[in-house]
């Protein structure tokens, strides 16, 4: 097994600065994005500029048949990770009663169903 570590949204915000910090603490990171590919591009370099091994990912967590596809992909390309950080999430922001059943069911399905979609592939077989 690698030291490898697979962040979650980690093109921006508090998944950028995690993937930074395990990197800076040695790690190998696998970057994830499903939509902000320029920015985790940015990551990348940022992590490449200090010797880090650096993979990116684009895939949407909510799909759970595109989640284990890459992932495994990924895997049985590279080994398992040493750990995993499930940042990715979304919000729609409104009250409760304006929120539609749309926005409600894709916050459900990235924050919710995506830990289950990223982590079960990974640590079932």
């Amino acid at each position: 097994m690698t030291r490898t570590v697979l962040v979650t949204g980690s093109s921006r915000g508090i998944g950028r600065a995690v993937a930074l910090a395990l990197g800076e603490a040695g790690f190998d990171i696998v970057l994830h994005c499903r939509s902000r590919i320029e920015e985790l591009h940015n990551v990348r370099d940022a992590l490449l500029a200090t010797g880090r091994n650096v993979r990116c990912l684009q895939f949407d967590i909510a799909n759970r048949a595109e989640t284990q596809s890459v992932l495994l992909d990924d895997v049985e390309k590279n080994g398992a990770y040493y750990g995993v950080v499930c940042n990715a999430g979304i919000t729609r922001d409104n009250l409760f009663p304006a929120i539609s059943g749309e926005d409600w069911d894709a916050v459900l399905h990235t924050n919710l169903d995506g830990f289950y979609n990223v982590l079960n592939p990974l640590v079932m077989p």
